[in-house]
């Protein structure tokens, strides 16, 4: 279910390729991905406007618009209602995707709002109200016990939609600078009578343009690919959030992830026989409550790196929701350093995510040949601003994990920095970076004077008829959220924009 992409080997950290872990299957990342529901600042939505020049994108817009999407469960268990709650009227409670919370919560999930308290940090009761500050946590992806993918839309899809599984695109049909359809790599044609839209994600969709003659002129001629539209900024412009990880092993029994993760094939079936009849049971619940809250930055607001920063940017990182960077716990173990973890270990992983990193990177080819992968190069952490603000976020981490409540039951910090300096911290995060899989912006969105877009306002692309991208792609800007989010809204857009345009809500044909 996975098409496992990794990135070029970043040489100026350690070396490492990055996981880029896609969603191989109907639905996409959907699939596989932590299936948290996170929308982001208010301001993130509102700068998106002032990019493109287009005020569907702005958060008064986009609330509406989240609210089509969500059939939002705001019931929270007994233990959670003193730290979170979210009210039914601020969000959708009547659209095609499931969203809830865990019930119960994981073991051990409200000593992270305590934590936060010890420590003076504010607990947000709902940080889908566009306002993410604090700690706080978002619903998920899922409902009675199941997760919600793209089932959610194609239980009732109409009678004239056909998917075809099994059918990678190899390119897009041209008729000059006209889209009329796609071709398969197994050879097979499907023609459009009005627009082709692709919708292969931020690493995808730039690579299918690239394949179809769509992009940078030199990056195509090198492969021998007719050019078609010189786009530039094709495939430029990655972004993504990255973070890096501490591990504390605690006394058994704080927590039950040794429960579930070392349960024997036989306790497992009878597990998922219970869930089946009462959608109960630990499988409702470990990784499915994961605490997260988005934090301001004395440190990074006086450091030279921020001053170093453009005046627009410094300013919108000074807007009111606007975090500088994430923290979060109850995630997999991912580095541990050189301990060797134990069955019966408790654990609590924290990770510390970078937000509005100023860093970007690029999608490119190896070839000419639709099967073989595109090559990523996402260049993180290569700019000052990044890495300061990654080190903060990293010895706030440090500092909360250490609180009273944590304190009292950790044996020991492992897979972390030697110390909280900048060198020991810096030394790690280069060593233990991952990818939050939240890649965008490589076709990116912009007005008709900005010399970087790739496409319209409209997702039409840039000097081609009949031919528009839909997906994370085109986003301006990397919100300060988890994208899953923003991968819906970015789909409901589209399709307001398109039965407008063809006037479809009048009862009308497309036209031909």
């Amino acid at each position: 279910m996975n098409w496992g992409y990794k990135t070029v080997p970043q040489t100026h950290l350690t070396g490492q390729q990055i996981d880029y872990s896609r969603g191989k299957g109907l639905g996409g990342s959907t699939a596989i991905n932590f299936a948290c529901w996170l929308v982001g600042a208010d301001e993130d939505y509102n700068e998106w406007a002032r990019k493109v020049g287009d005020d569907a994108w702005s958060w008064t817009n986009v609330k509406e618009r989240l609210k089509k999407i969500e059939n939002y469960h705001v019931d929270v268990p007994e233990e959670g209602k003193r730290y979170i709650s979210p009210k039914a009227a601020d969000h959708g409670t009547s659209g095609p995707l499931h969203l809830s919370y865990a019930d119960p919560w994981e073991k051990g999930v409200t000593d992270v709002f305590k934590a936060a308290e010890e420590l003076g940090l504010d607990v947000n009761p709902d940080v889908n109200s566009g306002n993410p500050l604090g700690m706080g946590m978002g619903a998920t992806c899922m409902y009675q016990g199941f997760r919600t993918t793209a089932s959610a839309y194609l239980e009732n899809a109409p009678p004239n939609l056909t998917v075809k599984l099994n059918s990678p695109v190899a390119r897009v049909l041209m008729s000059g600078s006209r889209a009329t359809g796609v071709r398969t790599i197994e050879g097979s044609d499907f023609h459009a009578k009005n627009d082709v839209i692709l919708s292969g994600g931020a690493l995808n969709s730039p690579h299918l343009l690239m394949l179809s003659g769509i992009g940078p002129a030199e990056e195509l001629k090198k492969h021998g690919i007719s050019v078609v539209q010189d786009l530039p900024d094709v495939g430029k412009n990655l972004q993504d959030h990255y973070f890096s990880t501490a591990v504390l092993i605690q006394r058994p029994g704080t927590n039950d992830r040794s429960e579930f993760e070392g349960m024997s094939p036989e306790a497992m079936a009878a597990t998922r026989a219970q869930h089946a009849k009462d959608k109960k049971g630990i499988l409702s619940s470990v990784y499915c409550s994961v605490p997260m809250g988005w934090f301001k930055s004395d440190a990074v607001y006086m450091s030279e790196e921020y001053k170093a920063l453009d005046k627009h940017t410094q300013e919108f990182l000074k807007k009111p929701h606007v975090p500088i960077y994430e923290l979060a716990t109850h995630a997999p173990p991912l580095f541990v350093g050189d301990y060797v973890l134990q069955p019966e270990d408790s654990y609590l992983t924290g990770l510390a995510f970078l937000m509005n990193p100023q860093s970007t990177g690029e999608v490119t080819l190896y070839s000419a040949d639709p099967s073989d992968a595109p090559r990523f190069d996402p260049n993180l952490l290569t700019h000052p601003y990044d890495r300061r603000a990654l080190i903060e976020a990293m010895r706030k981490l440090l500092e909360y994990l250490e609180a009273p409540i944590f304190k009292q039951n950790t044996v020991k910090m492992i897979g972390c920095p030697a110390s909280k300096s900048d060198d020991d911290i810096w030394s790690h995060c280069a060593g233990n970076i991952f990818s939050s899989w939240h890649m965008c912006s490589t076709v990116r969105m912009g007005k008709k004077d900005d010399k970087g877009a790739c496409v319209d306002p409209d997702f039409r692309v840039r000097g081609v008829e009949n031919l528009r991208v839909v997906d994370l792609s085109v986003i301006p800007l990397l919100p300060n959220n988890h994208t899953q989010s923003t991968a819906y809204l970015v789909g409901e857009t589209a399709a307001e924009k398109l039965i407008a345009e063809y006037g479809l809500d009048q009862g009308q044909s497309p036209r031909v």
